[in-house]
């Protein structure tokens, strides 16, 4: 049997991509810190699509914890990996707490670069698998009133797009790949304290977005954009001042809170 890994799988775009995975006939390794919430997605798949669905509980903000985790992968034949995990702080900089921001850098960044780099080696060694890196559309410019968290997209964004083109080099098999969601219906909105504008786009919900991953996944693409109002929008803000750029998502986010 062969496996994808999803961190941050207890909520969000992480259960709905179990949720898709499963669908599509791939036994699963299911990881995030809320044990009885992994559980409860384990026994969900298991019934409803008679997948084997492994639990390995991890503080993935915690780096000996990711080694651990590549390690008890081991004995399992492992053919892709969703780093998924990861959440947003809003405020502005000065007023947001360190260690909360370190955390959270810990979790967006150092985590999924030291995932993605154990478990490439792997990939391009049996040259084969999948990796897909979970940004955000808010990876494409500075946010202030959360700052912190913008900047932690847009260093996924750049690194997973320089691997893919390195591996494109090489004429590797192994497909790597960034999703850059806008607003989604989650609990990550919660956690990030904002109230969505949904009176101005359409929200999609977690399981549309992480259907629409999967297939562009599966298809190569490097960067994967859910919706055509945020793949429009991105196609615009090339053409804006980043000043600009910059006023306008403080006025946005001035409205959220």
């Amino acid at each position: 049997m062969s496996y994808f890994i999803v961190t941050g799988a207890s909520s969000g775009i992480g259960e709905a991509m179990c949720d898709v995975l499963a669908q599509q006939g791939h036994d699963l390794i299911i990881v995030a810190r809320r044990v009885d919430r992994l559980k409860q997605i384990k026994a969900k798949i298991e019934s409803n699509y008679l997948r084997e669905v492994i639990i390995m509980p991890a503080d993935l903000s915690d780096l000996s914890s990711l080694k651990q985790l590549h390690e008890n992968c081991q004995s399992y034949h492992v053919v892709g990996l969703i780093n998924n995990a990861g959440y947003g702080l809003y405020g502005e900089f000065l007023n947001l707490d360190i260690e909360d921001e370190f955390n959270m850098i810990d979790l967006n960044i150092k985590s999924v670069h030291y995932l993605s780099k154990l478990f490439l080696k792997d990939f391009v060694r049996q040259d084969e698998g999948y990796l897909l890196n979970v940004a955000s559309t808010a990876a494409f410019q500075s946010g202030p009133l959360m700052a912190t968290y913008y900047a932690s997209k847009g260093y996924v964004l750049q690194l997973t797009e320089a691997i893919a083109k390195e591996l494109e080099a090489k004429q590797s098999k192994v497909v790597v790949s960034v999703l850059c969601p806008g607003p989604v219906d989650t609990e990550f909105q919660q956690k990030a304290d904002i109230k969505l504008a949904k009176s101005i786009l359409k929200v999609p919900t977690a399981k549309e977005v992480a259907e629409y991953a999967y297939q562009e996944l599966m298809k190569g693409q490097t960067l994967i954009v859910p919706g055509l109002s945020n793949r429009v929008l991105l196609f615009f803000n090339r053409f804006i001042p980043r000043k600009l750029g910059c006023q306008i998502v403080y006025n946005t986010q001035l409205k959220k809170k």
